[in-house]
């Protein structure tokens, strides 16, 4: 029979491509019918084995496992038995033309066919890009698809163990990605194009970067962003109108950054100095021991 997803099924998109969940709830052995799609689909079973097949393959996956099914691969999902328990997935389909780009820059071969992992690592690194897609800047989901694809194609490398695009990120060229992203910190860039502003694949610049300055690429820019928002509340702009400025999605999203880096929120950093000092002595007051003269 085929399987009826539960309504806790979600579908959204981000920049880096089209995520999906999925649940089945206990039931029968469940059977797909074979198709094809051009994207490549990425798919982590959380909690239940699985198994593709097609006319002339079949290949197992176990529980916790990462499968790759290559674009325009006919292909089919069904369960190995019956589900005892409701079975959940989480999938990613990346465009074909976006993940052999990526591939070339790290210097791998693109295709995979239908690829099948258990490496604890691969399968953080995917739950890490899926569980921050819905929240993370595009940015953010960009370095963490690399990171994944970097755990995911080295395998395919070329044999001589060296990639096409192996040179070294030199110093002057994460100089000029840093200058880059102070120039556009406010915009919504992408890996891509804090690459070619410097010369460098995306990968090598994601993985030299944070090397360099301690942070990732996306922090670099959510930090810069902070420093204007600092600024621009210290003159009296309201919290609204800097997130907007700052290009955060709205005051929110301001105030949950400022809450993680600054320890405090947009309101508080605002708030006028002789008033900060009103409270600071009131506070002080409200702690001294009673019958005591201040």
């Amino acid at each position: 029979m085929t399987r009826t997803p539960d309504p806790g099924t979600a579908a959204w998109r981000t920049p880096v491509g089209h995520f999906e969940t999925y649940a089945y709830a206990p039931g029968g052995r469940g059977v797909d019918p074979v198709h094809v799609h051009g994207d490549v689909q990425i798919c982590l079973s959380l909690n239940f084995p699985g198994r593709y097949r097609s006319g002339r393959w079949m290949r197992d996956v176990p529980a916790r496992a990462i499968s790759v099914v290559d674009a325009w691969e006919p292909h089919a999902a069904e369960d190995p038995c019956d589900r005892s328990i409701e079975a959940r997935y989480w999938l990613l389909y990346v465009d074909q033309g976006r993940w052999d780009e990526t591939a070339a820059a790290a210097g791998a071969r693109p295709r995979v066919g239908v690829a099948v992992s258990t490496d604890p690592a691969l399968v953080r690194a995917f739950a890490a890009l899926h569980r921050r897609s819905r929240g993370d800047s595009g940015l953010a989901q960009e370095e963490l698809f690399a990171a994944f694809l970097a755990r995911l194609l080295p395998a395919a490398r070329h044999r001589n163990g060296r990639s096409a695009s192996s040179a070294s990120v030199s110093s002057q060229m994460l100089d000029r990605a840093r200058d880059y992203l102070a120039a556009h910190a406010v915009d919504h860039v992408s890996l891509a194009d804090v690459a070619r502003a410097c010369g460098a694949s995306p990968q090598h610049l994601s993985a030299r970067f944070r090397d360099r300055f301690g942070v990732p690429i996306h922090r670099f820019q959510t930090l810069l962003r902070l420093d204007r928002a600092r600024s621009l509340l210290a003159d009296g702009t309201p919290a609204g109108e800097v997130a907007a400025a700052c290009g955060l999605s709205d005051q929110s999203h301001l105030t949950r950054h400022f809450r993680r880096y600054l320890g405090t929120t947009p309101g508080r950093y605002a708030r006028p100095a002789g008033r900060r000092l009103r409270t600071a002595a009131a506070s002080s007051i409200s702690r001294t021991p009673a019958g005591r003269s201040i």
